[in-house]
């Protein structure tokens, strides 16, 4: 089982990542906007099995080269630090510009698409396989622990993305607007270096 402060810790990390204005964020509101808040639940789904996915993948991953690595695995912490405090820098400064494309889709073509956006993207395994060590201890790892991970999953996934689309829906420049999203974009980023470099110092 996963102690509580690191569980909660992981939660707040995710969360972050997963309100993050990039890719994935503004195509659920593009389609929000273009199709109603019904449309991005298939797409929802598909981002949900996608993280799903990743997360056991980088879990069970993680656990192999922790038994493997032995003391040395604090290299692999470490190192998972250094990239949250590089992904704060890189939201920081990252450039926003408009977007306002809107493609319909089916239910089925939703699912499938933003599943593959999901499991195409390199930064998100990268970011699991640095938040995971940071915040749970995959010597320890067990069911209970993995099903406290998928239940974050669960919950954050739909929650987050659900909730920018219901936004969406009804206060276009509210979660579209170039302004809010590099607010975001730069509050997001300072908590996230914030906690790489409290991790290190720790």
């Amino acid at each position: 089982m996963i102690p509580l402060h690191s569980f909660l810790f992981y939660c707040g990390l995710y969360a972050l990542a997963i309100a993050m204005p990039g890719p994935g964020v503004i195509a659920i509101v593009a389609r929000a906007l273009g199709s109603g808040f019904k449309s991005t639940i298939p797409a929802t789904l598909g981002i949900l099995a996608g993280d799903l996915i990743l997360m056991t993948l980088s879990a069970f991953g993680l656990a192999l080269v922790a038994t493997a690595m032995g003391k040395f695995f604090m290299i692999v912490k470490f190192a998972g630090a250094l990239y949250l405090m590089y992904l704060g820098y890189r939201y920081w400064t990252a450039k926003v510009t408009p977007d306002d494309t809107v493609v319909t889709t089916s239910a089925r073509q939703g699912f499938v698409s933003y599943l593959a956006i999901t499991l195409g993207n390199p930064k998100a395994i990268a970011f699991f396989v640095a938040l995971l060590p940071v915040a749970v201890d995959p010597h320890q790892l067990n069911a209970i622990g993995y099903l406290q991970l998928v239940l974050a999953t669960l919950v954050l996934i739909p929650a987050i993305t659900m909730g920018y689309a219901a936004a969406a829906s009804r206060m276009k420049h509210l979660v579209a607007s170039v302004k809010a999203r590099r607010r975001i974009n730069k509050g997001a980023g300072a908590i996230m270096a914030g906690a790489g470099l409290a991790i290190m110092v720790n």
